[in-house]
């Protein structure tokens, strides 16, 4: 059994690893919006009906060989967010899902119904999250839209806890560096990222227009604990080569290089968001007995927004 053969089958959990999805801490003290704010201020618009596309794209390759895997979801909601006693619910109504794995489609995106079930995050004044409801719905009604063979697949990628954790990362990863921060052009600040142990430096870039509003261009890039991921990683790897009948001491994790960067695009005065990209990129250098192999892993995420 080469190296090749006994690394591949945990390509997919190692970019878990290496391409963690982050979240910083809350923010807090946002004040009330002016006419041309002063700090990036979260006042959602009320009853304010909206579209939100996210694409998820996630590849494990080895260059130079013919493996590749690859898990692709396209994700439509209907938003609309209303004010709750002295909170903000903002209710995400699925109407479209596309599910590819490694070239097969799980889901094609008809078979979303009208009357899908929604999921609630409910806000403080601060940005913070409260509560999320609908995920154990959702994740059910999800389940019963695949295929039999398609079903336990379906049901580990939007199991209940895991909608109910996506959510509140998400909500984190709009809101947290953000609000109260500046927002004029050329600001710049720095963030702990407690998911990997390293640091964030935020940028405000430049003005654009974003519809009737002018939004801001916001570079977010994570500086990574690149010890604490490659311990992780090579400790995967060993314990992956040790159960395909390997020696695990012969196999190690030699090199890595690693690309994460958002660039978002955001409406200061509400924290809007009109457009957002996720880049999180890795290639690992794995040393075996054969030699070394690379492993390239690839996670790209983008939002789109219809007002």
């Amino acid at each position: 059994m080469n190296l090749l053969t006994k690394i591949a089958p945990f390509c997919l959990l190692l970019a878990s690893v290496a391409c963690s999805e982050t979240a910083g801490a809350p923010a807090g003290g946002a004040e009330a919006p002016t006419a041309a704010a002063a700090t990036f201020t979260y006042a959602p618009v009320l009853d304010k009906r909206f579209k939100h596309t996210q694409r998820r794209y996630e590849e494990v390759s080895i260059p130079g060989s013919p493996m590749r895997r690859s898990e692709e979801w396209i994700i439509e909601w209907d938003v609309v967010t209303k004010q709750e006693s002295n909170t903000y619910r903002a209710t995400q109504r699925l109407v479209g899902l596309k599910i590819n794995i490694n070239g097969l489609e799980l889901l094609k995106g008809d078979e979303i119904k009208e009357d899908m079930v929604a999921v609630d995050i409910v806000t403080d004044k601060d940005s913070n999250v409260v509560d999320v409801r609908g995920t154990d719905q959702m994740s059910e009604a999800l389940v019963k839209l695949a295929s039999p063979e398609a079903q336990p697949q379906i049901a580990r990628i939007f199991s209940g806890e895991r909608l109910k954790a996506l959510a509140v990362a998400r909500s984190l990863e709009r809101h947290a560096d953000f609000v109260g921060r500046p927002s004029k052009v050329g600001s710049q600040w720095m963030a702990n990222d407690p998911m990997t142990g390293g640091t964030k430096e935020i940028r405000v870039e430049k003005e654009e227009p974003c519809g009737a509003q002018t939004c801001l261009r916001v570079v977010r890039v994570y500086d990574a604990d690149r010890q604490a991921i490659r311990d992780s990683v090579a400790a995967q790897v060993k314990a992956d080569v040790e159960a395909k009948g390997g020696d695990p001491s012969k196999v190690d994790v030699v090199g890595m290089d690693i690309k994460h960067e958002d660039s978002l695009l955001i409406d200061p005065a509400t924290m809007e968001y009109h457009g957002a990209n996720f880049i999180q990129n890795a290639t690992v250098q794995v040393a075996g007995p054969e030699g070394q192999l690379a492993v390239a892993f690839k996670l790209e995420r983008q939002s789109t927004y219809q007002y």
